[in-house]
């Protein structure tokens, strides 16, 4: 019998020379499952460039697991369009053209069932 419990998740990384990078973040735990529906937010640590960022959900970063995407990937933004999430699965967000050496952030937060 699973139980549901609060999905407080993060992942970060350091943006490369291009205001390049991605962090990705998923279920862990034997049978987790991530309720879709959970909210993705996105932020970065600085924002003289505005980087963009892509959301995927799923098996890598491709075009079938795309769900979203910001223009405002820097100064922050979040999306709810997500699907359910287990073991083996990720969410991916990856900036681009944002202030290179800048910290960019990944949070989840939602429902899971263990």
């Amino acid at each position: 019998m699973s139980r549901d419990l609060p999905l407080n998740a993060s992942a970060q990384v350091t943006l490369d020379g291009s205001g390049n990078g991605t962090a990705s973040v998923g279920p862990t735990a034997q049978g987790e499952v991530w309720h879709a529906g959970f909210v993705a937010g996105v932020h970065a640590s600085s924002n003289t460039n505005e980087a963009t960022c892509r959301l995927y959900c799923g098996g890598g970063v491709s075009p079938q697991y795309y769900v979203g995407g910001t223009t405002f990937g820097s100064t922050g933004d979040s999306s709810s369009d997500t699907p359910q999430m287990q073991v083996g699965q990720q969410v991916f967000a990856v900036w681009t053209n944002g202030d290179p050496g800048a910290i960019a952030y990944l949070s989840i937060n939602g429902t899971r069932s263990v």
